[in-house]
């Protein structure tokens, strides 16, 4: 598609959120049109591992103007199938999209909106939607100079499979959902594992018979008329809160709990968080127990209550929860010598940081966050969506422009009248 010289809107982004957002658009018969830097529709699902799979179940890909109508609504679809869906989706909608096209500066331009430069050339837009995500470069520490130059280093965005890695053990730093999968893969490929635990909760797959999301779901759309609700970005301690890592679980095999203490008890090992490199030498805090213990009461803190207080006031009959707690205690782990324990890999699952400089307005706050209230900027015209923690936990999730995305229409409803 050639770009023209000027749009209404402008969508940047062409994953799930921004087709979420053309959708919305294209009810309204708005005039838009989405770019998208990749040359193939998919939207970033499609960088993902080979045997990656969603932690959501299937029917959180309903996304607005196409329900899931698949033969397993609670099944975990793969990497290629929920790029092909994502692709597909485009389709569906009639979203206009640009592909191969990449946004390398946006300026508000006064009354005229905005003038965007591509690798493709000029356009100005009146109203534009960042729908790019807040996951956009991999974040890797310091410390990776001070380590032994044997040692293989890639972060978790560059790692495709199992046998792609070097033979012998693998030390992954980080023990959010991206780290606790691959120590999986790996470890059920018979290789031997170790994992720096980090700051990241966990939550049960199922709960009170169905699956976690079912409930988190269903909080999200009528907790409300019950008096319950989630927290929102307004309830977090602070700005820094915003960059948690998602509790950890898994979709492989069905789906199923991952406990890093079950973990350790089948032969993983476990260090806390990584604090000096030294060749082939590491140094990790003394805080793996406590860091763990962190761990297991995330659920019980800050979910399971409200979940429970829905079931009761809606009247929903649902099994007693059950009780899995797992006790193993692993030995502290406070030193290692990459050498002698055979490491020839380091995986970094350590997440990703923010890269909106291509924005040419001071709109960013201290941690690189457009500021913003509900995907609604202090630039006229500006919006975002799909954002970490834009109004809730699930802002950034597959289903989060149906929470989002109808507000954010009608705030721009509201500014063009």
């Amino acid at each position: 598609m050639s770009l023209p010289e000027s749009v209404d809107a402008l969508i940047i982004g062409a994953g799930h959120v921004g087709l979420a957002m053309s959708s919305f658009l294209t009810e309204a018969r708005r005039e838009h049109l989405v770019v998208e830097r990749r040359d193939r529709l998919g939207g970033a699902w499609q960088d993902r591992w080979e045997e990656f799979t969603l932690v959501t179940p299937n029917w959180t890909t309903s996304f607005p103007g196409w329900a899931y109508d698949g033969a397993d609504p609670d099944g975990f679809m793969s990497r290629a199938e929920v790029t092909a869906r994502v692709a597909r989706y485009a389709e569906v909608v009639g979203a206009p999209v640009a592909l191969g096209t990449t946004v390398q500066r946006m300026t508000p331009a006064g009354r005229r909106g905005f003038r965007i430069t591509t690798n493709r050339g000029q356009l100005t837009a009146r109203e534009v939607v960042v729908a790019t995500g807040s996951f956009h470069t991999p974040r890797i520490p310091p410390l990776t100079k001070h380590i032994s130059d044997r040692v293989t280093q890639i972060h978790s965005h560059n790692y495709w499979n199992e046998v792609s890695l070097p033979e012998g053990a693998v030390l992954i730093i980080g023990s959010a959902q991206t780290g606790v999968q691959l120590a999986e893969e790996l470890f059920e490929a018979g290789r031997p594992v170790y994992i720096s635990v980090g700051s990241a909760g966990r939550v049960p797959r199922r709960y009170r018979g169905r699956d976690i999301f079912s409930w988190l779901y269903d909080i999200f759309r009528n907790g409300a008329s019950f008096g319950v609700a989630m927290p929102t970005v307004d309830n977090l301690p602070d700005a820094r809160s915003r960059l948690s890592a998602m509790p950890a679980l898994s979709g492989h095999n069905g789906g199923h709990d991952t406990n890093l203490r079950q973990f350790a008890a089948d032969g993983m090992t476990l260090a806390g968080r990584l604090t000096s490199a030294d060749g082939e030498r590491l140094t990790f805090a003394n805080d793996l127990a406590p860091s763990l213990a962190r761990t297991d009461d995330f659920f019980e803190e800050r979910v399971r209550g409200i979940i429970d207080c829905y079931i009761d006031r809606a009247g929903i009959e649902a099994p007693p929860a059950e009780n899995r707690t797992i006790r193993y205690q692993p030995p502290e782990l406070t030193e290692l010598n990459l050498l002698h324990a055979g490491i020839s890999t380091i995986i970094w699952a350590t997440g990703y940081g923010l890269d909106y400089q291509w924005i040419d307005a001071p709109i960013l706050d201290e941690l690189g966050f457009p500021r913003n209230v509900r995907g609604v900027t202090e630039v006229p015209g500006l919006y975002f969506l799909g954002l970490l923690w834009q109004h809730s936990q699930l802002s950034a999730s597959l289903v989060g422009p149906e929470f989002d995305g109808p507000y954010l229409l009608d705030r721009m409803r509201r500014a063009a009248a």
